[in-house]
């Protein structure tokens, strides 16, 4: 059962999730959430109805970019891939990231002590 706490990490980390995921390949929806599932062994999941405002998000300030594809009669797919300035993003992310969690780690060293 997720919890509040999980969520939240989740929600949180959902960009960097995707800027990582597109640095690899190009994606639709559907595909970044089953790789983040599949890559994660299942610690990290989410549903395609909470990457979406992300994925707008990150195409509104330019670091992916979107393409619709035909794949059936009428029936379009949304390719999204990382631009330059996204994975410049990603790096600075990536880079907070880690600051973030050696502190983390420090803070619980530091407070498991005797």
């Amino acid at each position: 059962m997720a919890t509040y706490a999980s969520n939240t990490y989740r929600k949180g980390l959902l960009p960097l999730i995707i800027l990582l995921l597109l640095k690899k390949e190009d994606l639709y929806g559907y595909q970044i959430v089953r790789k983040v599932d599949a890559l994660t062994g299942g610690v990290i999941t989410t549903q395609e109805g909470a990457i979406y405002p992300v994925m707008y998000h990150l195409s509104d300030t330019g670091y992916i970019s979107e393409t619709r594809v035909l794949v059936k009669e009428r029936r379009f797919r949304v390719i999204y891939h990382l631009e330059p300035a996204g994975e410049q993003y990603l790096q600075e992310q990536i880079a907070e990231y880690e600051k973030v969690v050696g502190a983390m780690q420090q803070l619980i060293a530091r407070a498991q002590e005797d």
